[in-house]
């Protein structure tokens, strides 16, 4: 690591109980263990968030011969089930309420033919 020999971390271990004592030393290393774990928990986020990010570039770019798709299972049917020219943004008011109406006429009429089947 620092290419330090037994010796010489005896005397600075030695020194640090001279310098701070006895009394306050385990709270130091409390202290410093504390700073560690919370910098290696930064660190792995950091890590995964890199990940993260590589994988969406992958994903956009059309590096990866499949993506992972499974997020789309938990999206609503309507949304799931947009038309290939839609363009977020592009209806009015008006147009997503009859939009609405039309998927609950039909999603009533699914409905009803399961009923009617035995």
């Amino acid at each position: 690591m620092f290419d330090l020999s037994w010796m010489e971390l005896l005397f600075v271990a030695v020194l640090a109980l001279i310098v701070i004592g006895p009394k306050d030393l385990p709270a130091l290393f409390r202290t410093g263990g504390k700073l560690m774990a919370k910098a290696r928990r930064i660190y792995k986020d950091m890590l995964g968030s890199i990940s993260q990010l590589e994988r969406e570039v992958d994903m956009a770019s059309g590096k990866t011969s499949q993506p992972d798709e499974q997020w789309r299972q938990w999206l609503p049917d309507e949304v799931r089930n947009l038309p290939a020219d839609f363009t977020p943004g592009s209806m009015s008011a008006e147009q997503h309420a009859e939009r609405r109406t039309q998927l609950d006429q039909a999603r009533q009429q699914a409905m009803q033919s399961k009923e009617q089947q035995p």
